[in-house]
């Protein structure tokens, strides 16, 4: 064993608690963050003959738990999210969504003409929002703002003509 990897050892256990109340601030789950210092240690070992020429052990062992944290952080972004279970929808309730979208058009007749037509035009029709921009004579980004705001609007009367009738799972015939 080289002589500069004897030194690892005191090193560590002089600044375990600090290193690991670093890593603890940033990683919360107490399971990982242990793992994550027991990575650094391995790290430290791995380049035990620099121990001796490091000016600020306490900033060069933060520096790795730093970069130790962000690879991990880099790890959970790739790991794949589990996915929830889907609830199929039963046939009353396939039945009363339908029914719901039937309201759609006529709620969109209630929108200013500004952004009722762009909006059915997108979402009805389904007209690229590229060539909706050319047919209003507008930038792609005034009609796409133009068609969001449609939508808030539209999300806004659906509540009010037809949200109580979500509660009860009875549209029945829509007076919107």
């Amino acid at each position: 064993m080289n002589q500069h990897c004897q030194v690892v050892g005191p090193v560590f256990q002089e600044y375990r608690d600090i290193l690991a109340r670093f890593i603890k601030s940033r990683v919360k789950d107490p399971l990982d963050s242990e793992e994550l210092l027991s990575q650094v240690m391995m790290k430290i070992y791995d380049n035990c003959e620099k121990v001796q020429g490091i000016r600020n052990t306490e900033a060069w062992l933060i520096a790795i738990a730093r970069n130790t944290i962000t690879d991990y952080f880099r790890e959970q972004q790739r790991k794949p999210v589990a996915l929830m279970p889907v609830n199929i929808a039963s046939e009353d309730q396939k039945n009363f969504l339908h029914e719901l979208e039937q309201c759609v058009p006529s709620l969109i007749e209630k929108l200013p003409e500004k952004y009722a037509e762009p909006l059915a035009a997108y979402e009805l029709k389904g007209i690229p929002q590229k060539q909706l921009a050319i047919d209003y004579q507008m930038s792609e980004s005034g009609l796409k703002s133009r068609v969001q705001r449609g939508r808030k609007m539209l999300k806004d009367l659906f509540a009010e003509y037809c949200g109580h009738l979500i509660e009860d799972h009875d549209c029945g015939d829509c007076s919107c």
